[in-house]
C-alpha cells in the first residue's frame, strides 16, 4: 500500500508493478519516485492498448508503438523509455510471461562528450591558486577561505556545486566528517562521509570564516549564498592560472567535472582495495545521490577509456566493469 499511495499504481496493475520495483530493487537498483513513475506511464499504455490474452503477454507492435519515437522528442529520452519497456520483457519472460523484448540495438545517444578527469597534480596547481586568492572588490574577508574549501569538497566528496553551496552550518557535523545533503537532485537527501584530511581541513575553514549571522556554510554577504555560476567563473579562472589546457571545443574543464574526478578516484580506490567493481556501484550511487544504478554507470561509461590508458586495464577487464544490466 505504501508504493501505491506514493507512486499512484493503478490496482488492475499494482502488483505486477511492485514485484517489478521489488525485483529492481533486489539488484541494487533504488528504483526512486521518477523511475517508478516511467514504469506507471508504461504499464497505464499497455493496459490500455495491449490486446494479448494475458495483457502482458506482449505483442511486437504494441512495444514498438510504445518504444516508436513522439514529437520533439530527444533521443535520449526515446532510448530511456525504449529501455524500460526492453527491462520490463525481460523481467516477465523471467516470470514466464511469453513477452516480446525490443532489441538491444536501442536509439542511438550522443556519445560525444567525455568528462575530463583531472591528475593529482593538475589539482594541486588549482589548489595552489585557489589558496593565493585575496578579498574581492568588496573585501569582503571570506573570500579567500571560500574558493579554496568548496574546490576541496567539491573534489573531495563527489557533491555537486549547488548542494554544496546549500549547506547550512547545521548540515555539516565536523566532528563526524558528514556532510547532510538536503534534498539535492531528484529530490534525493543523503548522509555524505568524508575523509579525515577533508574533515580537518573544513574545521580550520570553520574556525577562520565570519558569519554574522548567515547560516550558510559558505557564506556570501548579505545572508546570501554563493551562486553556482559564481563558483565556475572562478574555477576556470583558477584552471588558466594554473596552466590547465583548454579542449577541444576551446573551453576549460567545468567544475563538475570535479564530480566525475571523484567518481572515478572512488571507483579505482575500491578496485585496489579488490573489491568487485560491478557490485561496488550501489554503494557510490547513493553516495552520489544518483536516482538509480543505472546513472553512475553511464556516468562511469563515459570514463571507460580512463581506466584503459591512466590505470592501464584491458579493454576486456573495462567492459566487464560496465556491463549490461
Amino acid at each position: 500500500m505504501k508504493h501505491y499511495d506514493t507512486f499512484g499504481f493503478s490496482e488492475i496493475y499494482r502488483d505486477i508493478a511492485l514485484e517489478y520495483v521489488d525485483y529492481k530493487q533486489s539488484l541494487g537498483f533504488k528504483y526512486s519516485y521518477a523511475e517508478q513513475s516511467k514504469i506507471n506511464r508504461m504499464l497505464r499504455f499497455i493496459y490500455a492498448h495491449s490486446k494479448s490474452d494475458p495483457i502482458l503477454a506482449l505483442q511486437p507492435e504494441l512495444v514498438k508503438a510504445y518504444a516508436k519515437k513522439r514529437d520533439n522528442e530527444s533521443a535520449r529520452t526515446l532510448h530511456t523509455r525504449q529501455s524500460h519497456i526492453r527491462q520490463f520483457a525481460l523481467f516477465l519472460n523471467l516470470r514466464g510471461i511469453s513477452a516480446f523484448v525490443y532489441p538491444k540495438e536501442l536509439v542511438k545517444v550522443s556519445k560525444s562528450f567525455v568528462p575530463y578527469i583531472f591528475t593529482k597534480d593538475e589539482m594541486n596547481r588549482i589548489f595552489q591558486e585557489a589558496d593565493a586568492i585575496k578579498p574581492n572588490k568588496n573585501k569582503f574577508i571570506n573570500t579567500p577561505y571560500i574558493y579554496p574549501a568548496v574546490i576541496r569538497m567539491l573534489y573531495g566528496s563527489g557533491l555537486r556545486v549547488s548542494e554544496a553551496l546549500a549547506l547550512k552550518c547545521e548540515h555539516v557535523d565536523l566532528d563526524n566528517g558528514i556532510l547532510v545533503v538536503m534534498k539535492g537532485k531528484n529530490n534525493v537527501s543523503r548522509l555524505v562521509p568524508v575523509s579525515e584530511s577533508l574533515r580537518q581541513y573544513l574545521s580550520i575553514y570553520n574556525s577562520k570564516v565570519v558569519r554574522m549571522g548567515n547560516p550558510y556554510f559558505f557564506p556570501a554577504l548579505h545572508l546570501e549564498r554563493y551562486a553556482p555560476i559564481t563558483i565556475r567563473n572562478q574555477f576556470k579562472m583558477l584552471e588558466e592560472k594554473a596552466g590547465i589546457p583548454q579542449l577541444s571545443t576551446g573551453r576549460y574543464p567545468r567544475v563538475h567535472d570535479l564530480r566525475h574526478t571523484f567518481s572515478v578516484h572512488a571507483l579505482e580506490q575500491m578496485i585496489r582495495k579488490g573489491m568487485d567493481p560491478y557490485c561496488s556501484l550501489p554503494i557510490l550511487s547513493t553516495y552520489l545521490g544518483h536516482k538509480d544504478v543505472e546513472s553512475t554507470e553511464k556516468y562511469l561509461r563515459l570514463t571507460k577509456q580512463y581506466f584503459i590508458d591512466i590505470l592501464q586495464f584491458s579493454l576486456e577487464n573495462a567492459e566487464k566493469i560496465f556491463p549490461e544490466v
